[in-house]
């Protein structure tokens, strides 16, 4: 066991091509216990692949609308112990209130983690810390919904206040304002600056949530590893398309397999090829340009919305004084990454003016 900060998380070494390397923490099965049958037909699927550390299940899902699947709650509990019994896997899920977590430990669940809405909400996540209290369980602490640094280094700090020694995180990217390629947009940088603040601390991905569909699994999972995840969750399914929740980014157990021999994950950080990188980036590239033209739609939309308010075509946000105003703003967030004020003004200049022509 190696000292985490403050935690202590199993690090399991394995020979690979003659040399000792860390293997990744690896955390898969489906997002929702739906029956006993389709979680012992996904863990036993798992199993035989040898990748997997831990068993997920969502028993308690805290959805947006109260007439959507909600999970099957406590009842779950059971049917993870099964699994745990019959297969001798360790199982995890997610608590999101103190009579969660009790509840979980009276069936012996081996992990848990807390979700990003929870997260959001200190009282709750101080309540299941104190629940927690002097518990030995690895528990793995989401981002909040927000990309809030401090909130989610605070929930962390609770956990560990409370003598938790088993504390990580996880990326599962952030609710941001617009549309996207990805369900909830990672950003990276705050995961570097939690790793940074908290050195050694293991870092978790879970593409799943981030990428929001299967064909964005690869692409995401891959950056994970290269921003220095120490493991993945992904969400596993028998029969995804017919899944009762999250089903466009549940993959089937095979296309997991795949996805995980493709990443190759004991090289993860001793490729030095360069055609393999430029591959990387030129996809990385092509996610972010897609990203780029539908926010700057959702900008076009957004002035042609209060023309309309205005009774008035937007050639007035043209004029120059208005233009200068709104430019200040700008440069100074963009001085930050480098941007010269004079590319900026005529890209911004070109939007407006679009935007009032369409």
């Amino acid at each position: 066991m190696e000292k985490i900060n403050g935690s202590y998380l199993e690090k399991k070494v394995e020979k690979h091509n003659g040399e000792n390397s860390i293997k990744p923490l690896i955390i898969a099965g489906p997002c929702s216990a739906e029956s006993p049958e389709q979680l012992l037909e996904a863990a036993n699927s798992l199993k035989s692949g040898g990748n997997v550390d831990y068993f997920r299940a969502g028993l308690w899902k805290p959805r947006t609308s109260p007439d959507s699947f909600q999970g099957v709650g406590a009842v779950g509990l059971n049917w993870l112990r099964e699994v745990k019994q019959e297969t001798g896997m360790m199982v995890a899920t997610e608590v999101g209130c103190e009579k969660h977590a009790l509840e979980a430990l009276k069936f012996d669940v081996d992990l848990l983690w807390i979700g990003a809405r929870t997260v959001s909400n200190p009282f709750i996540v101080q309540e299941i810390a104190e629940a927690l209290r002097g518990v030995d369980i690895p528990v793995l602490v989401k981002n909040p919904l927000n990309p809030d640094l401090e909130l989610w280094l605070g929930a962390i700090a609770r956990f560990m206040k409370q003598g938790i020694s088993q504390v990580g995180a996880i990326h599962r990217g952030f609710s941001l304002w617009g549309r996207s390629v990805y369900r909830n947009p990672p950003i990276w940088k705050i995961q570097r600056s939690l790793q940074e603040r908290l050195p050694g601390i293991t870092m978790v991905c879970d593409p799943s949530h981030i990428a929001g569909k299967r064909s964005l699994l690869p692409l995401v999972s891959r950056k994970a590893m290269q921003e220095g995840a120490n493991g993945l969750m992904i969400e596993v399914h028998p029969d995804p398309v017919n899944a009762m929740s999250d089903a466009p980014q549940q993959l089937n157990p095979k296309s997991f397999y795949n996805l995980i021999r493709d990443l190759d994950l004991h090289s993860r950080h001793a490729s030095s090829a360069a055609d393999p990188l430029i591959d990387e980036l030129t996809s990385e590239i092509d996610q972010v340009d897609e990203l780029l033209v539908h926010t700057i739609a959702s900008r076009m939309e957004l002035s042609r919305q209060i023309a309309m308010m205005k009774n008035s075509d937007c050639s007035g946000d043209l004029q120059p004084a208005n233009l200068e105003k709104a430019l200040e703003r700008l440069h100074l967030l963009a001085s930050d990454d480098g941007l010269r004020p004079d590319f900026v003004h005529r890209l911004f200049y070109e939007i407006q003016r679009e935007s009032c022509n369409m």
